[in-house]
């Protein structure tokens, strides 16, 4: 996910924060310490509020971590690669690098995470009955997390797709129809339906009680929003599904030799129309030159610099094979931030695969309706 930064690994998953957390964890704290903890702990100090909203916000993005780890974790046992796991302003988001292969994988990845919300509320209620029938700072801390993690839980457990009880439906109707299209298009549509009731029922809340109804309108245009593009995301892969990497790349590519200055380089780009070229070293491809990697070589030492001081080498590239399917393909693109694959068979170059001749054979199988 764009405009955000990494904080630490954990089970081998890179953890991100995107900016948007930053907003969302200074609204709950300011909300929590102005409101919630003098409520319950009226004696205390404003310093105290504030340094137990900042806890709690921690805390509650902790359970979300959580939530999300039970995702990830369930996904790579089921031979789904999770590249990261990223937070924002409406919580977390694993970046699963391609779709379950059967509905009971998809059924175990989904439930995973609510059930992990529901088991944390239990553990945080636990914590604060132990506590008596005082109110401390500790159980005014663990009553919210347990009340927000019952929450979070009960939300996500929604039939709405691309909330997990969304893909648990998905999972049920895929089950029983045997068509994975059929059944993205019914939970998606369902999506869009209980995205709309939150998107009217906050502008209403937002009349009658205040501009907090406008949060819920908020989530409603985000649950749509994400609706929409999870579908045309999973119809484009079933669209791609069983076609051959070999049918869409390009063959007739150009290559350049190592020895080929920067300048050089950037002129045929612009000549051959072609952003990204395979680096070949007598019969051999040594690595991969692309706008990005020119870009980020100072200006002043085209003329001069040569290609093989600046490409991505062999090991940082990312390759297909002629018979690869192009769904796989893509999910690769989408999962690693690639512009073009090389196409590879037996160590051979044999072409480029790149986004736009992806989306030049989307559109024209749009155009003749296939």
């Amino acid at each position: 996910m764009r405009s955000s930064f990494k904080i630490g690994r954990i089970l081998g998953i890179e953890i991100g924060i995107h900016v948007s957390w930053l907003l969302i964890f200074a609204f709950l704290t300011w909300s929590l310490a102005a409101s919630y903890f003098p409520s319950i702990l009226p004696e205390e100090s404003p310093a105290t509020y504030w340094l137990l909203g900042a806890a709690s916000s921690l805390s509650l993005f902790a359970s979300v971590l959580a939530h999300e780890l039970g995702h990830s974790v369930v996904a790579r046992r089921n031979g789904i690669p999770v590249k990261d796991i990223t937070l924002f302003i409406f919580g977390g988001a694993s970046n699963i690098s391609k779709e379950a292969d059967t509905p009971g994988a998809e059924f175990r990845m989904a439930v995973t995470g609510p059930l992990i919300s529901f088991a944390l509320a239990a553990i945080f209620y636990f914590a604060y009955s132990a506590g008596g029938p005082v109110e401390t700072a500790l159980s005014a801390v663990t009553l919210y997390l347990a009340q927000i993690n019952l929450i979070l839980g009960i939300f996500n457990l929604l039939p709405g797709f691309p909330l997990d009880g969304g893909r648990v439906f998905r999972s049920l109707v895929w089950k029983i129809t045997g068509n994975v299209t059929k059944a993205t298009r019914i939970a998606a549509s369902t999506g869009q339906v209980i995205a709309y009731l939150f998107i009217f029922g906050g502008i209403a809340l937002a009349f009658n009680v205040g501009i907090s109804g406008l949060w819920l309108a908020l989530i409603g245009w985000f649950l749509a929003s994400a609706a929409s593009a999870s579908y045309q995301q999973s119809l484009l892969s079933e669209v791609l599904k069983g076609i051959k990497v070999s049918q869409v790349a390009r063959l007739d590519l150009h290559t350049i030799a190592p020895t080929l200055t920067v300048e050089s380089a950037l002129n045929e780009m612009l000549e051959k129309r072609q952003r990204a070229f395979p680096v070949v070293e007598g019969s051999r491809m040594i690595g991969l030159l692309s706008m990005t990697d020119i870009k980020r070589s100072p200006r002043h030492t085209w003329s001069s610099e040569t290609v093989s001081s600046i490409l991505t080498p062999m090991n940082e590239v990312k390759t297909v094979s002629p018979d690869d399917d192009l769904a796989a393909a893509l999910e690769l693109m989408q999962g690693g931030g690639f512009n073009q694959l090389p196409v590879l068979e037996g160590g051979a170059l044999r072409g480029m695969l790149s986004r736009a001749d992806l989306l030049n054979y989307i559109q024209i199988k749009q155009e003749l309706g296939r």
